[in-house]
Order: structure tokens, then sequence, then C-alpha cells
């Protein structure tokens, strides 16, 4: 049986990490705002970001779903 290819590139949880804080930062939004923009807490963002957890596999299809709209890879 085939698998269902997805329309977004697959990161690796660090990857799909960096990815989305080189979007923070280049477009100059707070964590606060990222947050609320993906539907989680500022401090599940804020724990992606230190290495503390990464996001889980619907987090990362919400991330590179968000990623695709705004442009980034």
């Amino acid at each position: 049986m085939q698998r269902m290819q997805t329309p977004f590139p697959k990161f690796n949880p660090p990857e799909i990490v960096k990815q989305l804080e080189l979007y923070r930062l280049e477009n100059r939004v707070p964590q606060v705002a990222l947050a609320d923009e993906l539907g989680v807490s500022f401090s599940t963002v804020s724990r992606w970001f230190s290495g503390k957890t990464t996001p889980q596999k619907v987090q990362q299809y919400h991330i590179e779903k968000f990623l695709k709209a705004k442009g980034t890879k």
C-alpha cells in the first residue's frame, strides 16, 4: 500500500523549531503573539525555543502549515 504524500516538507523537530525561531526573529514577532497564532501557550513556545521540549507531531504539522502560509520554507 502506498503512503500518502503530505504537501509540506518534512522537518525533524529541532529543525522546525529553528525555522520557527528564524521566522519569529526576522519578522519581529514576540513569543506571545506567535503562541497565539499557533494556538498554544506562551510557555509551550518558550520550551520549544529553549530546547526543553519539542513539538508533538500534530503541532509540527500545524507549524509546517503556518510557515508555508507565511512564505517560509
